[in-house]
């Protein structure tokens, strides 16, 4: 009877212990005290092994690691007779098939580029605190006309180029350039974009939310982008221009971003007519194929070696590029996972004037109100594209609009956290000193999530907006640049018209004081014309 009882005991414990550990993974993440606590899943790992998939990592930064890779990146190797230093490894390979005509840049005016209509600007909120800040000077490179990139890193909110899709368009349209940017070489998984074609075949591809999923030895290759694709003879990628927007077509140039470690071998074919093999040297350097010709479609396939292709970039003309790097179920800590020496190495190649960050969409929970543990977060993300992308302005978005189902009404209300985050957002954005704009505060303007999905610009999960959603939130992003640069160039043409004014001013005095000398002299030389006469 006693056996009876213990067994009845401990049957009832294992239960308790079952159902407990099952019910911890219900508990939404939270805060309490200053402290984060994280959903609780003691079971992910079976559920993991039982489904064969690798399980999505959450990245911590590691700022001493990246400043050791970038550091090694300065160091110049020693060598004790100049003699001996190898020939150097070609990181650019040229085809110039036929050059870019040089194009005048004109001359904008601020009347041109200021908002128009009655829809209120949401303003960009520059933190920065020097003298010219890092935002400035990548609005006056687009007062000058100048070249200008920005990489648009987010999460699903932009997969499948929304959003960035007008954005670039509407640039493109006001400041030229041409061309989808870059597009990616593989994923591992099905997408849609209209604003590219492309079909490959014969790669592996990895995606950096799933690094164990990734060889050991490519896991510190990955770009912002992402996504890597490991290719061997016969793997094939084809990228091709659509007419989804204005500016999409007609490239004139193209860039191929691949790494090769050991020597391989490569096709690159334009317009599925020319074509010509590129035989990489290996090293470990990000390589480049620049291509310089009229490009409908681009065609990269390996012929011998092992290849590690990141993607290649479609552009065009002189003005501006905009390259979305979406991640899916990305808050933004994968750029930790990213290469700081690959990263640092592209931007030397392609130059990025803006990094924009936006995300956060998943992590906010009904009522939650404190996000301490994901603003330092961010403050760290800031941190690390600050050092890949030394030169380029930060620019934070807020979270976008949500709503979620009252499950006792049925009715959709306010998820309640995206003030509070936004807040967060803006503070991080605020304490290192880098320009932040409210995503939802630009929903707003239309309406908010419920307008959108009346309307037929978000899915009615009322969390996800589509193409036409992405449209609205791109002219809203448009029209504060375009009010921060409008601002720029008022400044400067009243400064010329004081200047010319200045200059009319200082002509009349002048005039002035040359009619007053020769008239003072005309009344000398009469006076001396009758002295010497009444002699």
């Amino acid at each position: 009877m006693k056996r009876k009882s213990c067994t009845s005991r401990m049957l009832w414990f294992t239960l308790a212990v079952v159902v407990g550990t099952v019910g911890l993974g219900f508990i939404p993440p939270f805060e309490l005290w200053g402290m984060s606590f994280a959903r609780v899943d003691m079971l992910s790992d079976l559920r993991a092994d039982i489904a064969g998939e690798d399980v999505v990592v959450e990245y911590e930064a590691d700022i001493e690691r990246l400043e050791q890779e970038l550091a090694a990146m300065d160091v110049e190797p020693a060598v004790d007779v100049i003699d001996t230093l190898p020939e150097p490894i070609p990181v650019r390979y040229d085809w110039i098939v036929q050059q870019e005509p040089e194009v005048k840049r004109r001359v904008l005016r601020s009347d041109e580029v200021a908002p128009t209509g009655n829809r209120r600007v949401v303003p960009i909120e520059d933190f920065d605190t020097l003298a010219v800040t890092r935002y400035e000077r990548f609005i006056e490179k687009l007062a000058n006309m100048e070249d200008v990139r920005i990489a648009f890193m987010g999460d699903s909110f932009v997969e499948g180029d929304i959003l960035t899709s007008d954005l670039r368009s509407e640039l493109q349209m006001l400041l030229g350039g041409r061309g989808v940017g870059f597009v990616a070489c593989d994923i591992p998984f099905a997408t849609v974009r209209k604003s590219v074609k492309r079909t490959s075949s014969g790669w592996t591809s990895y995606s950096v939310m799933k690094p164990k999923s990734t060889p050991e030895a490519l896991r510190d290759k990955y770009f912002v982008s992402g996504y890597l694709a490991e290719g061997r003879s016969g793997a094939t990628t084809r990228w091709a221009s659509t007419d989804a927007f204005e500016t999409l077509d007609s490239c004139s140039r193209a860039r191929v971003l691949l790494y090769s470690r050991d020597t391989s071998r490569l096709l690159v074919e334009i317009n599925d007519t020319l074509s010509r093999e590129f035989e990489i040297a290996g090293d470990g350097h990000v390589r480049e194929i620049y291509v310089e010709a009229p490009i409908d479609a681009l065609r990269v396939k390996v012929l011998e070696g092992t290849v590690l292709c990141y993607g290649a970039s479609l552009e065009g003309g002189r003005g501006i590029t905009v390259d979305n790097f979406s991640v899916r179920s990305n808050n933004g800590h994968a750029i930790f996972g990213t290469g700081a020496t690959i990263n640092r190495q592209i931007d030397e190649m392609l130059g990025y004037d803006l990094v924009v960050l936006q995300y956060g969409l998943n992590i906010m929970q009904p009522g939650q109100r404190a996000f301490s543990r994901y603003r330092d977060q961010l403050r760290d993300m800031i941190a690390y594209a600050e050092r890949c992308f030394p030169d380029a302005a930060i620019l934070v978005l807020g979270v976008s609009d949500r709503w979620i189902k009252n499950e006792e009404s049925g009715e959709y209300e306010p998820i309640g956290s995206v003030d509070a985050l936004t807040s967060y957002q803006r503070a991080a954005a605020d304490s290192t000193h880098v320009a932040f704009w409210s995503t939802s505060e630009a929903m707003a303007s239309y309406g908010g999530m419920p307008q959108f999905v009346a309307n037929g610009w978000a899915a009615k999960d009322y969390t996800h907006i589509n193409f036409a959603g992405g449209r609205r939130v791109a002219e809203s992003l448009s029209r504060a640049l375009r009010a921060s640069l409008a601002e720029l160039l008022a400044e400067r043409e009243a400064e010329a018209a004081r200047l010319e004014q200045e200059a009319r001013r200082r002509e009349m005095e002048y005039q002035m004081l040359i009619d007053r000398n020769v008239d003072a002299a005309t009344t000398l030389l009469d006076t001396l014309t009758v002295d010497e006469n009444e002699k």
